[in-house]
């Protein structure tokens, strides 16, 4: 049940009841919408900075959206192989993920079950999709999906040597199945690949300056 007013309350101002309302009777809560988005921000704004510079790119294609990233890591070609191909431990760097394991292997070609979240904003979305995976090394593994939600899927990982280290690439073609509308879709793909690349970026140079202060002599 509702409690019923006073009458004895006093009257709100013309001018109150039109920031509140407006003439066409928007209630929309503006000042609550700014706080939300000021705190948005200033978590943004206090993430601990992250150590590979990453660029990220998204185009619509028709049905499709191809992405593409990019990073030059502080890290050697052979940690990020060793990362690249490392399947089922996934879901312990990849925070969208919630399962990742090799379900198959012949030779070069490897059959990868994957299951987790694509994030926009407050909305989450289940996604289930088997790979097939073809590792050519020492720098390049391209993928399909062959069941799952996604209505297609290919893409490619590849790594080139460089004067700072290792660079590591990114391309994709998406057609991802989210039901959602054009731009918001596409923006729902380019966040969650660039969220999946950057942690991937991490860990490799996680593991390379770990394996860097491991074999590093120590003074005596």
């Amino acid at each position: 049940m509702t409690a019923t007013a006073p009458l004895n309350r006093t009257p709100q101002s013309g001018a109150s009841r039109t920031r509140s309302c407006g003439r066409n009777h928007d209630c929309t809560d503006y000042r609550g919408l700014a706080l939300v988005l000021a705190i948005a921000i200033a978590l943004a704004d206090a993430l601990p900075a992250r150590a590979a510079s990453i660029s990220v790119t998204a185009d619509r294609r028709g049905d499709t959206i191809d992405i593409n990233a990019s990073a030059v890591l502080n890290a050697d070609a052979a940690t990020a192989w060793r990362v690249l191909t490392d399947y089922d431990r996934y879901t312990q760097f990849i925070p969208s993920l919630r399962v990742s394991r090799v379900v198959a292997r012949h030779g070069s070609t490897v059959t990868v079950e994957q299951s987790g979240n694509a994030v926009l904003w407050m909305f989450r979305k289940r996604v289930d999709v088997t790979y097939e995976v073809t590792e050519s090394p020492p720098n390049m593994i391209q993928s399909r999906a062959i069941a799952g939600s996604l209505r297609a899927l290919a893409s490619t990982y590849s790594l080139t040597p460089d004067k700072n280290g290792v660079r590591l690439d990114y391309s994709g073609h998406i057609a991802p199945g989210y039901e959602l509308l054009g731009r918001i879709e596409q923006i729902a793909v380019r966040r969650n690949v660039e969220s999946e690349f950057r942690a991937m970026a991490d860990e490799i140079e996680r593991r390379s300056a770990a394996g860097t202060a491991q074999d590093t002599p120590v003074s005596r």
